[in-house]
């Protein structure tokens, strides 16, 4: 599960560490597919989403975790070992996204949400603008890709995360999960009485 990387300053920084099982390669591909990284993040309601330039985005989010309305544009950078967004606006100046390798193998994903470019005494006057849906983001793509190293082999799953589950708000997905397992559960409890009627019937047939 996502864990705190004890080197990074405390103060200017949030992060989380995502273990994989993916390839540096196919890691890093995925960190540069925006928006649908950011879009895995239940907390960030999209309003809008409008590329404005190579690698530029102008974007508006509710962000759940704070109740607050972010509108700003993005530009994405790309580093060595992953990349790296800036945003235009707000009290978060940027995050980055590095892929390590693992010792034992897959590779684990680093978010660092970074606030250093706003003095100290700022940041503490703005604290309700801190987006701490960090936490909650890493638990997300952890389980969406675990997912997805499991089942993007099977095209209609495949088709329906790309098309319908990523673009869908946040509260559009919890409903969807609640009627699949609903369903589910209908289904199992009307087989089991099929089983019991079966049976039955053969109880009465023999």
């Amino acid at each position: 599960m996502p864990e705190p990387n004890p080197d990074r300053n405390e103060d200017d920084t949030a992060w989380v560490i995502i273990p994989t099982r993916f390839g540096v390669e196919e890691l890093s591909a995925f960190c540069r597919e925006l928006p649908r990284i950011l879009r895995i993040n239940s907390q960030w309601e999209f309003a809008s989403w409008q590329p404005v330039g190579s690698d530029h985005y102008r974007f508006r989010i509710l962000n759940l975790s704070n109740g607050l309305q972010w509108e700003t544009e993005l530009r994405v950078e790309a580093t060595q070992d992953g990349c790296r967004l800036r945003y235009a606006d707000g009290l978060k100046c940027a995050t980055t996204f590095r892929v390590e390798p693992e010792a034992g193998g897959g590779t684990k994903l680093v978010i660092e949400d970074d606030y250093s470019c706003v003095p100290e005494a700022e940041r503490n006057a703005r604290l309700c603008e801190v987006d701490t849906s960090l936490p909650r983001w890493g638990e997300d793509l952890y389980r969406y890709l675990r997912l997805w190293k499991r089942w993007s082999w099977l095209p209609p799953w495949r088709w329906y995360m790309r098309r319908v589950w990523e673009p869908m708000k946040p509260s559009a997905r919890r409903i969807t999960n609640m009627i699949v397992f609903i369903t589910l559960m209908e289904f199992v409890v009307f087989v089991m009485f099929l089983g019991f009627f079966m049976l039955d019937l053969d109880s009465v047939l023999y």
